[in-house]
């Protein structure tokens, strides 16, 4: 996965924001590719420590000092705590998205929401990012929740496209129901997936084995959403599916929104 390469802007008024700038690396000087690096340093430091602390009890200062730098340094690529944990859940996202892609070429099946489905719950778990952020302690996923909201709304926006897409794409190819709109479908879809997540903290004890609550989620969108199909209408479907997502992991890796944008935002 093309490594996230980290620039610093400064908006018109209010000061400094960081531009988490995710263009492509291409042939780079010496001290570009040693600057990606301390990046890629930072943010590891970052998301080993947000796994082990959450993220309340992080500072920028226990962040440098894991990553080896100065905490200066670390200002010098993000410019609030905020913008700096955004980018580590940015890259624990798009790999979770490279993984679905590359499970649709694979697979064609693997465009059905119950497998869709299936295979993210087993991400979530497997990528411990998303462990401390859905997982962890109430505070962590609230704090990251509402700084990507007010920070990075735009890219909310093209995820949940993205999701509203992929479900369109199987209406048209009569694999899922359409006696409902894709909208509910797909608010429906987060929702059963959220909760199936979200309420493993609340009620631990009662939580079925990871395989076994990962077959009854496909169970439950299957019921939900799907139709009976023949294999011709999955394997219609899966490269434009695989586009979709794609698309969508270049926008990751590579268009997170400039300090402008954000600054912009916060404005209005």
């Amino acid at each position: 996965m093309t490594g996230i390469v980290i620039s610093v802007t400064t908006a018109a008024e209010g000061g400094a924001v960081t531009d988490l700038d995710s263009r492509p690396a291409g042939p780079a000087s010496t001290g570009g590719r040693e600057r990606e690096r301390r990046a890629e340093r930072i943010l590891d430091a970052a998301g080993e420590l947000l796994v082990a602390w959450g993220y309340p009890r992080i500072t920028v200062e226990d962040v440098a000092r894991r990553a080896g730098v100065g905490k200066g340094t670390v200002y010098l690529h993000f410019s609030t705590k905020e913008l700096l944990f955004l980018a580590v859940l940015i890259r624990a996202k798009a790999r979770i998205i490279e993984r679905l892609a590359a499970g649709v070429r694979a697979d064609p099946s693997a465009v059905l929401l119950s497998s869709a489905a299936r295979s993210a719950y087993l991400w979530v778990h497997e990528e411990p990012i998303f462990r401390a952020t859905l997982l962890g302690d109430d505070d962590t996923l609230g704090a990251l929740s509402r700084s990507a909201a007010e920070n990075l709304p735009d890219l909310l926006d093209v995820r949940d496209r993205a999701l509203l897409a992929h479900v369109e794409v199987l209406r048209e190819h009569g694999l899922v129901r359409t006696d409902q709109s894709s909208a509910l479908q797909v608010h429906a879809y987060e929702s059963i997936l959220t909760g199936f997540v979200t309420i493993e903290p609340l009620s631990p004890s009662t939580v079925p084995a990871l395989e076994d609550n990962a077959d009854m989620i496909a169970h439950v969108m299957r019921a939900a959403f799907e139709l009976p199909a023949p294999p011709e209408s999955v394997r219609a479907a899966a490269p434009r599916v695989n586009e979709i997502y794609q698309r969508l992991l270049d926008r990751l890796n590579s268009a997170v929104p400039t300090a402008r944008e954000i600054h912009r935002h916060k404005r209005t």
